[in-house]
Order: structure tokens, then sequence, then C-alpha cells
């Protein structure tokens, strides 16, 4: 198993007929099987032979998940050539960069930003040919531009002289160290850097990633997708470690039917950002204001036995009796939520709520925190799953190393560590050094070996009295409180912190005037100031009603937040604050 291609063509022997993807049409779900998905990949891969895709040949993939995705990116690694996903909520300038930078000599992109590419195509001299995913009518592009849809790129491919050949044509040349995809940095501070991942690395990822899972006494795993596989987290988590399983994956197409979709496909394994577990702990608990006393009761007891049973105390043998009663009348009736089946949900890309954490866990369902970061193929660590600390994000994987160096940072080396940024060597120097990744985040070890993050190398706020503080261990305190929503530290060369604070839009629903809040956050700050040394202190806030969020630029497509965009935007009512100070 020394590349992705051969993976994926090896298993398809094993599993045959099996299911690999379920989507949905309409409002029912379908399904493709391993060999339905073999026969989509070896047309794909031909049609794209045809039409002159070479080895390592750039190839940008703009569509939202599905399992032509999938199929696509396989058929993609399977020729040689090298994927270049990009978000379907970038901006026309970002499509630009992405398509431009990379070189990319063919997309395939959804109908709705089809708009978008035909407009920037006449910049683009290296692009050779469009291929929609959705079946749209040629006559809607312009006569000059090369244009295919999915099906006439199948047809093509189809009628490749080559089938009978196809494996020893070009999957059983490729090699280990060929680079498969060239995944775009979010860019949170700096130009998005490309990083070069190969089927070296990804695969170690793999089968670090296996190592976590591999005990879950389940035959058959079911996967749920929802984070955009352009994301390194879900493409490495949500897709390839599944066909590295014969597991399936289901794609969620609406993040409405979330709780709808875990109903009805059952999932084993889930991978999510803590978004997803906000919103559920606010559903979860929204509905529990419409039920009886009693039930909420019994409910809030389940809560506290949960966690003084997660946490280690002992609980007395009558205690012992009510919490194995409440697993099978509240943690139960939880479990089937969420299908059923559900081992562990696994939480990255951020930092997971502390009190959101532990509402899961004393419910009995496991959140298995990890960190990673793209250069890495994405995971570095994650919580076991008969050991977790919510607080951490877990031991570093199998297969790699990691140390914290002098100034705290988190440094990472093995076989999962990128060949290097694409076009860009000096970048590439900086960040891998005697092989060893700095990942540019600051974090320690705890007496376990798990790592704890306490922030970012460049989030790091140096004030005017020269101290040097981390707004993430802070933001993190505040965010445990319901009525912050999001939340900004800011005080880069000031004599003190200040924040902007997003409310929880259900506190300001209705609410004429967000000030009238004030004194609720006045309170909330006071509180969590007390835990905090004097320069960590937070002296001035300002509220919004204006979520961080990636159609205003202040989020990134992976949820992270644009910390100088925000600044930028709100310079003028952050200066305020610090002219009326008397600090």
């Amino acid at each position: 198993m020394n590349t992705l291609a051969s993976l994926f063509f090896e298993n398809t022997h094993i599993y045959q007929d099996k299911t690999l993807f379920g989507f949905k049409d309409g409002k029912n779900w379908k399904t493709i099987s391993w060999n339905k998905s073999k026969e989509l990949v070896e047309n794909i891969a031909l049609g794209l032979h045809e039409i002159g895709v070479k080895k390592n040949d750039k190839i940008s993939l703009i569509a939202e998940n599905s399992y032509k995705w999938c199929v696509i990116d396989l058929s993609i690694m399977s020729l040689g050539a090298i994927t270049v996903p990009g978000y379907t909520t970038s901006n026309e300038e970002e499509i630009f960069y992405l398509l431009s930078h990379s070189d990319s000599s063919i997309v395939f992109v959804n109908s709705k930003l089809l708009p978008i590419i035909l407009k920037i195509l006449p910049k683009l001299k290296k692009i050779k040919c469009v291929i929609c995913l959705d079946n749209t009518p040629k006559d809607n592009f312009k006569k000059n531009a090369k244009f295919l849809n999915f099906n006439e790129l199948l047809e093509i491919g189809y009628k490749s002289s080559l089938h009978d050949k196809f494996l020893e044509t070009f999957v059983s040349k490729l090699k280990k160290d060929d680079v498969v995809s060239l995944i775009y940095t979010s860019g949170t501070s700096s130009t998005p850097k490309g990083v070069m991942l190969t089927n070296t690395s990804i695969i170690s990822n793999i089968l670090g990633a296996y190592e976590l899972v591999k005990d879950i006494n389940i035959k058959e795993h079911r996967f749920l997708s929802i984070i955009p596989l352009s994301h390194a987290y879900e493409h490495t988590a949500g897709f390839l470690l599944p066909v590295y399983l014969g597991a399936e994956i289901y794609f969620n197409d609406n993040r409405d039917q979330i709780v709808n979709d875990l109903q009805n496909v059952q999932p084993t394994l889930m991978v999510a950002v803590p978004r997803l577990y906000d919103l559920l702990y606010k559903k979860i608990n929204n509905q529990l204001l419409t039920q009886n006393k009693t039930s909420q009761k019994l409910f809030y007891k389940t809560i506290e036995l949960g966690t003084k049973d997660f946490q280690g105390h002992n609980l007395t043998f009558v205690e012992k009796l009510i919490n194995n009663v409440l697993t099978l009348i509240i943690r139960k009736k939880i479990r089937n939520k969420f299908g059923g089946q559900l081992q562990a949900f696994i939480s990255g890309g951020a930092a997971l709520n502390y009190k959101v954490g532990l509402f899961f866990q004393s419910l009995g369902i496991n959140i298995l925190q990890g960190y990673g970061q793209t250069e890495c193929s994405p995971l570095i660590s994650c919580n076991p799953m008969h050991s977790i600390k919510i607080d951490t994000v877990g031991p570093v994987i199998k297969g790699l190393e990691v140390k914290i160096s002098a100034d705290n940072e988190i440094l990472v080396k093995g076989a999962s560590v990128m060949k290097g940024y694409w076009k860009d060597q000096q970048s590439t120097n900086k960040t891998i050094i005697n092989g060893w990744l700095h990942t540019g985040d600051l974090g320690i070890l705890d007496k376990h070996n798990y790592i704890k993050i306490t922030g970012r190398v460049n989030e790091m706020i140096v004030s005017s009295g020269g101290e040097n503080i981390a707004p993430v261990p802070i933001e993190n305190l505040l965010l445990t409180y319901e009525e912050i929503e999001q939340i900004l530290i800011f005080g880069h060369n000031k004599p003190f912190l200040t924040a902007i604070i997003v409310p929880n839009e259900t506190l300001i629903k209705g609410t004429q005037n967000i000030f009238e809040h004030n004194s609720l956050f006045q309170e909330i700050i006071n509180e969590v100031n007390k835990q905090l040394s004097q320069s960590k202190k937070i002296r001035k806030f300002l509220l919004t009603d204006q979520s961080f969020n990636i159609q205003n630029s202040q989020l990134t497509p992976t949820l992270k937040i644009k910390r100088r965009v925000i600044a930028a935007e709100y310079k003028h009512q952050l200066e305020n604050l610090y002219k009326k100070s008397f600090f």
C-alpha cells in the first residue's frame, strides 16, 4: 500500500458490491457500491487522460461534498496528477488566486460558481478545460471556452481503449513520494500557501488515525460527512480513512437536516468542527425548556452524575443505581437522537468549548478532540477513546514525534509532514527546520504527554508595556458562557486588553438596542477577570450584532477567525475604547 490509488483499487477487490457512498436524491437516500465507484474512477481518469491530462498536472476541484467529489479526487490520484481543492464559499479574488497560483490546467466546478469561472477565464491562460459537475447544457457558455459536463467526461473515458490496461498503465507506475494534493492554507495572517501532500504523508496520517479507532468493536463503520472535503481534516479523516477502513460514507447536503441525517444514516463515527457541537448543545438545551419539570430534573441529574463519574469522582452506591437508571431512560434517548450507533464524534479545526465537551461526555457521547495542521496531512494528536481529557488535544498519534521549543512552540516530526509549500521555498525553509515542522502553535505537554494548546505565535498580543499575552485561552474562558457566541480579544501595542463580543442570537432576538445588555456582559467580564493576572484582565468591551462569518470575510472557509480583518473593521470603535479610558 504505497499509494492512495492502489489502496482504493485493492479494497475494491475486497468489498465489491458493498456500499461505499450514500447520498440524498430529493428526500430518499441512494447508495453507490465499491464496484460502481471503481467504474466511475476509471472512466473519469481515462476521460481526463484523453483530453490531455498528464502526471503532475494540477486539477482544481471546487464543489460541494458528494460522491462525485470523491471519485474525481481518486481519478486524479490514479493518473498521478494533483488535486487542488477549493471552497465553494470563496469569492472571485480567492478563486482566481487558487487557479493561477496553482497553475491548474483543468477545473471541476459546480454550476453556481461557473459564472465566476467564466468571468476570470480569459485571464487564466493555463486552463485548458472547465468541467461542470452538474449536467449543464453547453449553450450556456461562451463558444471559445472548452467546456464539458460530468456525463460527457464519463462518455469520453468509457470509449477509451485503455480499460484493460488501466492499472498497469497508470496506477502501478505511481510513486509513494508523488504529490497527490495541493491544499491551500486558510490565510488567516498571510497569503494562502499551497501545501504539497504526498501519498506517503497522507497514508502515514491514516495509519496514525487508525490506531485511534481500531479497538472500537464495530463490524462496519459508517461516516456522515459534513465538513467541506477541501479541508485537509475532512479529506483525510472523513474520506480517505473511511476508504482505508472499508467504511460507508454518507453526505449531508443541508446543515438544518443534520439531526435527521444522524437518525437515518446511524453513523458510527463523525468528523466535525466545534461549531457543530455548540449548535447541538444549544438545540438540546432549548428543547429541554419545552419539557415538563420532571423531565428537566431527570436530565439535570443525568448531567450532574455523568459529570461526576467522567471526572473520576466516586459515586455512592445509591448514585450508581440512579446513574444506571438514567443511562436507560435519558442517555439512551439522547444516543438514539444521534442514530443509536455513534461511538464518537471527532472534533478538530478549533478549540472545543470545555463546557460543551463535558456536557456530551456526561450524556455518554464521546468527543475526541484532536489537533492538526494542513502541513501535517493534517492530524497531529487526538484524545484516545478510553482516556479523554477535554481540556487537551490528546497525545501525539503513532508515527509522529512532538516536542516543545524553548519559546513554547509545538514542533512535529514524522512521515506525515508535508513535502513543502508550492512555489515557496523560502517559507518552506522557515517552517521545516532539520526535519521539524514549526507549527506556529504554542503549547505545553502535561505529565501524561497530552498536548494543551495555549495560542498562536503570530496571534500573540504584545502590550505597550512589553507583556506577551495569548488571546485564545482568555477567549475560551469567555466562550464557556452561553451568552457569548463569538469573541475577539484586542490589545496589540495598547496599555490593556479590550474585547469585541458577539452575543448569543437568542439573547438579543427582538432587542432594539443590544447595548441594553451591557451590564450582563460586564458581570461576565468581571467574573472571568477574577481568574486572570493583572495584564490579562479585560478593561473595556464593545458589543456587535454582526457575527464573524465567511460572507463578511471575518472567518476563513475553515471557520478560523481573521483577527486582522476584524480589528480593521472595528478600528474606530476600538480606538474609542482607549480614548475614553483613564488607565
